[in-house]
């Protein structure tokens, strides 16, 4: 197990970044508070995606909690009188988390959320900016920031409508509800839900499933699918138009295609970069 680097903002600010061959681990890294997120959290985070948009290697990267009872309870409220009372705080700080969960959702490789225990607030707004999100049984999930006078970013209410629609948002939303991972998977919240003695293996085993695949498809299946959501700006459509060239003028397809016909398993050897 090694750390991958640059690391600007070190460890000390509750997140750790490891790397395991192709698989980058991003966790959540203050369980004494049940993995609660401050400012420092989520510039950290921003910083970390941003170092593996340009990590040469990876194939896919899993977002998960410290400590075993939560992947992030929410906003550390203890700071919100100092950080995000008055306006411009509030603009500082609702900045800071645009900026990491547009990191996640623009990082040009797939991103899996494993879910044990409590993801609510920012835990859920981390999970909905990921690409794919398996859960715990025990797993529970809210946005309860109603109770706060917080207001929801347009950010994060674009990643939860994108999941789960707009009728089931102003469900969480408007009433702050606790929700269990079953309910969680009937509305798209998450993809699947195993027991939770088995969820640290199958993550791993879609983390490595994915692993199989070509690197440049899945970068441009991500950055086709998301467009088809909120729409292509010029710089994704110019990325994609890349990536498509390379899929099909690279090795990779050559080396799909002799595998076929050899009846084994594909070595790809695509490189995602920027």
């Amino acid at each position: 197990m090694t750390r991958t680097g640059p690391d600007p903002e070190g460890a000390a600010d509750g997140v750790i970044l490891e790397v395991r061959e192709a698989i980058a681990l991003v966790t959540l890294d203050r369980p004494e508070v049940h993995n609660a997120l401050n400012l420092a959290m989520w510039r950290r985070l921003c910083s970390v995606f941003r170092v593996l948009a340009t990590t040469r290697g990876l194939r896919v990267v899993i977002v998960r909690g410290a400590g075993g009872r939560a992947f992030s309870a929410g906003a550390d409220i203890s700071e919100f009188r100092a950080a995000r009372v008055g306006s411009q705080a509030a603009g500082v700080y609702n900045t800071a988390i645009a900026s990491a969960l547009q990191a996640i959702y623009t990082l040009p490789l797939p991103v899996i959320a494993v879910i044990e225990g409590l993801a609510v607030g920012g835990g859920c707004e981390i999970a909905t900016a990921c690409d794919l999100r398996i859960a715990g049984h025990a797993a529970r999930f809210a946005i309860p920031i109603m109770r706060l006078g917080v207001s929801l970013g347009l950010v994060e209410a674009e990643a939860l409508v994108r999941l789960i629609g707009p009728a089931h948002a102003k469900d969480l939303l408007f009433t702050g509800r606790m929700i269990g991972a079953d309910e969680a998977l009937r509305i798209g919240l998450v993809n699947r839900v195993v027991p939770d003695h088995e969820l640290e293996q199958a993550s791993w085993n879609l983390a490595n499933r994915i692993c199989q695949g070509a690197p440049l498809v899945a970068a441009a299946h991500k950055l086709a699918l998301n467009g088809l959501v909120h729409g292509f700006g010029a710089a994704e459509a110019a990325r994609l138009r890349r990536i498509t060239t390379e899929i099909y003028e690279g090795s990779d397809l050559l080396e799909g295609i002799a595998a076929f016909g050899e009846r084994r398993d594909p070595i790809f050897t695509g490189q995602v970069h920027d």
